[in-house]
């Protein structure tokens, strides 16, 4: 690959983007605030019992390692070398340009990138990121499913519509995902209208054999997307094993700040109650649901959390399922961004 089509990581976008997120976190925070009061948030967090701040950090580590877990176990099929700790580092890359980007498009391109950084084809740390992420789909759906169904009073009357959008467009995903399984051929022939439908694609077809190129690419996808839900179903279970274990560690952290903050809930009700913002987190057109995060996780947890206890559990929830592995994506990305990591970088510098 040339590195004219290698992905990169546009650094003027992600100081844009930390200004959005701040920003809107901001106006966040002072709307759940004034909800509360500055007072009663400051005293408060003063009376966070720390032993469950030690709990909560265990609990985001694990976050981290079993994110972590899952890439590499789809990685490492389609490529052996790749290590735990390059997968990591892409999960925490991933986290941060989510972060800082619209809807969180730039995460998914971010953690191609450390993936191809470390040696692996574009197409196939997309597919390895892509099935991560179509995992995560299936499972937000089915729980939403079952809570839209049969739990229908534990929506706020707020989130309701964002909330049915949102599951339809979880339906679109994944059906149109099963379609390009079941039916290749298809696909193909709807990525060639869209590229003839393309005016800058179109002057390019009869050049470099566009055509040609699209057509292996779909049909690597297809491979190593059959090979993983078909031929290596051990695989695809374990790594919907550890997405369910990734969620309900998340959930958990939710409960631990409450118990740090005095607030005596039951933990199924807390657990429960946090799938319903999940269902509209990756549809926020906010850098990182900046804002959204914020106001949602108010209004759903405010039938089981004091209102003056609302601010500071929003602030501290935030701030361990979200900033802290932010900010060491952050630090992951200056190490790319510098050279100082990758695979690829140590092979060229072995070869100079």
């Amino acid at each position: 690959m040339s590195p004219s089509s290698s992905p990169s990581i546009p650094v003027e976008k992600i100081r844009l983007g930390i200004k959005l997120f701040l920003a809107f976190s901001l106006v966040g925070f002072i709307v759940v605030i004034r909800r509360s009061s500055l007072g009663d948030t400051w005293t408060h967090l003063l009376e966070f019992d720390p032993r469950y701040l030690g709990l909560a950090l265990a609990l985001t580590s694990m976050d981290i390692v079993l994110s972590g877990a899952r890439i590499f176990i789809f990685a490492r099929k389609v490529y052996p070398p790749i290590t735990f700790g390059a997968c990591v580092r892409s999960c925490l890359v991933h986290v941060f340009l989510a972060g800082v980007t619209p809807s969180q498009t730039g995460g998914a391109a971010a953690q191609v990138y450390v993936l191809y950084a470390e040696g692996m084809t574009v197409l196939d740390s997309t597919v390895v990121c892509f099935l991560g992420g179509f995992i995560s789909t299936v499972i937000i759906l089915l729980v939403g499913a079952s809570l839209l169904l049969f739990r229908q009073n534990l929506l706020p009357p707020e989130l309701e519509t964002l909330s049915l959008i949102a599951f339809a467009v979880y339906v679109l995903i994944l059906v149109t995902v099963l379609l390009t399984l079941t039916h290749p051929g298809a696909f193909k022939r709807a990525v060639r209208w869209l590229m003839t439908r393309l005016p800058l694609m179109r002057r390019a077809l009869n050049h470099h054999h566009m055509v040609e190129r699209s057509f292996a690419t779909v049909d690597r996808y297809h491979d190593l997307m059959t090979s993983f839900l078909l031929r290596g179903k051990l695989i695809f279970i374990a790594g919907v094993f550890i997405t369910g274990l990734i969620y309900l560690n998340k959930f958990f952290i939710g409960w631990v700040v409450l118990r740090g903050l005095g607030v005596d809930v039951e933990l199924g009700k807390v657990l429960l109650l946090q799938i319903i913002p999940l269902l509209v987190f990756y549809f926020s057109p906010t850098p990182g649901s900046a804002g959204l995060a914020e106001v949602s996780t108010m209004a759903v947890m405010s039938p089981v959390v004091p209102r003056s206890y609302q601010a500071i559990y929003v602030l501290l929830w935030r701030f361990f399922t979200m900033i802290i592995n932010m900010l060491l994506g952050a630090a992951v990305v200056v190490s790319y961004l510098s050279d100082k990591r990758g695979r690829r970088r140590r092979a060229r510098t072995a070869s100079a």
